[in-house]
C-alpha cells in the first residue's frame, strides 16, 4: 500500500515507535502489563493537562469524551452556555441536549476569538450552570483565549468544559492554574497517536459538583465510575471496560515521547511551523482564514481566494506528491483548505514538501 504521508488535523501522521505499539500478539486490557500502561499514561497526562486531578482514557473518541464530560457537569433541566465558533462547538450542543440540559449558543464572530466581556455580558444575562467552548475550533483553525475566558466563568461562579480535542499536545494547557473544571480530548491529533481514545481530565474541585449530580449518570460513560475503578483495581483493572488496548500502549509511548521532548520545547516547534507555514502562504498571495494571535498551533486554515476548489488541491497532492491534506469544513468546504502541523510534522523541513506540492498545483492552474 502506498504511503501518504497525513497533514490532515487528525488522524496524524504517528512516529514508528507508536506505530510498533501495536505489533505482536494480542494482549489483554487486565493484568499488570496493561495497568502499567494505563496509568504511566493517565500520570503523564496529567502533566501535559496541567492538572493534579484524575484523567480517566476511555474507549472511543474525542466526541465521547465531550459527551462523557458534559453529562457529568449537568443536571436535566440545567443551562450551558456554548461558544459557537463553528461545526464542533454544535457537537457541544449535541452533547448538552443529550443528556436533557437547555444549550444557549453564543455566536462568536468569524475569524475572531471570542471576546472574554461578552462572555462576561453574557454570563450576567441569565443562570448560567456550565460555560463550554472549543480550545481550537477545528473546522475554522480558531484558538480561544482560554485562560481570558475562564477567568471571567470563575469570577461568575460558572464551572468550565473545554473541548481540547486539537488543541492539547500543541499548545499550552493549565486545567488547574487556569480554574478550568472539565477538559477532554483523544489520542489521534496532537498527542501523536492512533484512534480509539477519548481523554477527560476533571479537577480535583469539580467531583462535589459530579458527585452532586442527581440526574441518570449513565452506566460506562459515568466518570464516577472510571475514577473508582482506578481507586480499586489500579495495579489490575484500571479501565471499566474493555479497552483497545494497542492503543492504550501506542498512547503510553506517545505521551512519554512527548515528556522527553519538553513541553515547552514542543510547543515552541508547534508555533514555529505555524508562523512559517502561514507566511509561505501569504507570500504566494493567500489570505489566512483566522486573525494572526488567534490562529491554532497545530492546523491553519488558508482561503483560496476564489482560485481553485480545495477539493481539486486536496485530490492533486494526493496523487502527484503523496501527501494529504484536508479541504474546508461545511459551507466553506471549497473555499479553504487547512494544513495540520501536529507531531513529528510541525517543523519547517516537514512542511516544506506541502508548500512545494501546492507551489506545483498552481502552475498547473496558470
Amino acid at each position: 500500500m502506498t504511503h501518504i504521508r497525513n497533514f490532515t488535523p487528525g488522524p496524524v501522521e504517528v512516529s514508528s515507535e507508536v506505530l510498533a505499539a501495536q505489533d505482536g500478539p494480542q494482549r489483554l486490557h487486565v493484568g499488570p502489563e496493561f495497568a502499567q500502561a494505563y496509568m504511566r499514561a493517565t500520570e503523564n497526562l496529567q502533566k501535559v493537562f496541567g492538572t493534579s486531578g484524575h484523567v480517566a482514557i476511555v474507549p472511543g473518541c474525542g466526541t465521547l469524551a465531550n459527551e462523557m464530560a458534559i453529562r457529568a457537569m449537568l443536571d436535566v433541566g440545567q443551562t450551558a452556555l456554548i461558544l459557537d465558533a463553528g461545526y464542533f462547538s454544535t457537537i457541544l450542543k449535541w452533547a448538552v441536549e443529550g443528556c436533557g440540559a437547555k444549550a444557549v449558543m453564543m455566536p462568536v464572530p468569524e475569524g475572531k476569538p471570542a471576546d472574554p466581556e461578552a462572555v462576561r455580558a453574557a454570563l450576567a444575562e441569565q443562570k448560567i450552570d456550565l460555560l463550554c467552548f472549543t480550545h481550537v475550533e477545528t473546522s475554522t483553525t480558531l484558538l480561544q483565549p482560554i485562560e481570558a475566558l475562564a477567568k471571567v466563568a470563575q469570577e461568575a461562579g460558572v464551572p468550565v468544559m473545554v473541548d481540547s480535542v486539537s488543541a492539547l499536545g500543541t499548545c499550552l494547557s493549565r486545567v488547574d492554574d487556569w480554574g478550568i473544571a472539565v477538559m477532554t480530548s483523544c489520542s489521534q491529533k496532537g498527542l501523536e497517536s492512533i484512534p480509539g481514545l477519548g481523554l477527560v481530565a476533571v479537577a480535583e474541585n469539580a467531583w462535589p459538583r459530579i458527585e452532586a449530580k442527581t440526574s441518570p449518570r449513565g452506566g460506562v460513560t459515568d466518570l464516577l465510575r472510571w475514577r473508582n475503578q482506578v481507586e480499586v483495581a489500579r495495579d489490575w483493572h484500571p479501565s471499566v471496560t474493555t479497552m483497545p488496548v494497542a492503543a492504550v500502549h501506542a498512547l503510553d509511548i506517545a505521551v512519554g515521547k512527548a515528556l522527553s521532548e519538553g513541553l515547552d520545547a514542543r510547543y515552541d516547534r508547534h508555533s514555529t511551523a505555524r508562523d512559517f507555514l502561514c507566511d509561505a502562504m501569504e507570500g504566494l498571495g493567500f489570505d489566512l482564514l483566522i486573525d494572526a494571535g488567534s490562529r491554532a498551533a497545530g492546523v491553519t486554515g488558508v482561503k483560496t481566494g476564489g482560485r481553485f476548489n480545495s477539493s481539486e488541491l486536496v485530490a492533486y497532492l494526493v496523487e502527484n506528491h503523496g501527501l494529504r491534506i484536508a479541504g474546508g469544513f461545511g459551507t466553506n468546504r471549497e473555499e479553504v483548505f487547512r494544513v495540520a502541523h501536529m507531531g513529528d510534522h510541525a517543523s519547517i523541513s516537514a512542511l516544506r514538501p506541502v508548500l512545494a506540492g501546492l507551489e506545483s498545483f498552481l502552475a498547473t492552474q496558470s
